[in-house]
């Protein structure tokens, strides 16, 4: 009992520390996996952070209609951030031009002694500090998903949610509860222990996972 209370308390811990949140739903694990992932990014939404369901390829069905979520099918995308630090200088123009697939940027006017290191660029991602799997027995299980994140998921915390004893503990923090029906379930049960509110998108989103899975 002492051991199942140290886990909330860490799970509640990890959540309120983790600024970038990856929801990532086994597609393999099928409607109930992204319905469960969707209630679970409402419910994290509410805490005002910053998360995003990971799943490739086309929504289910039974979320066609689902607008109000950030869903990256692409996790392998970057931005490329170039600024100019023109402090110091009466720059007070910028323009911008492309040519044969290439960007001019101007900035002007500056001094032809200007300090080129104020001129940065950086690649811009994810970065995801917390990876919450849901549905899956092994990272393999969401193929070319694991392969884009992999590098994130060897720095990221890992919290594992599963229903099937065939799941292989691969997280930072495991939740697997083979008494759970169904991923959708198991969330629900979950939630409140760890703080979080159940609003009504989270639970229309989890209602659909549970009456999949149970045939209703």
């Amino acid at each position: 009992m002492n051991g199942e209370i140290d886990k909330t308390n860490q799970i509640i811990e990890l959540l309120k520390e983790a600024n970038n949140i990856a929801v990532v739903p086994s597609k393999v694990a099928g409607v109930d996996a992204f319905a469960a992932g969707v209630g679970l990014y409402f419910m994290l939404k509410d805490l005002n952070k910053n998360v995003t369901v990971v799943y490739p390829g086309a929504k289910p069905e039974e979320f066609t209609d689902l607008t109000d979520v950030n869903i990256a099918s692409n996790v392998n995308q970057r931005e490329l951030v170039v600024s100019v630090d023109y402090s110091g200088t009466e720059a007070s123009k910028v323009h911008y031009s492309t040519e044969n697939d290439i960007l001019y940027l101007t900035v002007s006017p500056v001094s032809k002694d200007f300090d080129l290191s104020k001129v940065k660029s950086e690649i811009k991602g994810h970065n995801f500090d917390l990876i919450i799997t849901i549905g899956a027995q092994i990272l393999d299980d969401f193929g070319q998903t694991f392969r884009e994140l992999e590098g994130e998921f060897s720095k990221a915390d890992i919290l594992n949610l599963d229903n099937t004893e065939r799941n292989q503990r691969f997280g930072t923090i495991n939740i697997v509860d083979s008494n759970q029906d169904s991923l959708s379930l198991l969330v629900l049960s979950k939630a409140l222990k760890w703080d979080l509110r159940l609003d009504s998108k989270a639970a229309e989103a989890l209602l659909k996972g549970i009456s999949r899975r149970k045939g209703i």
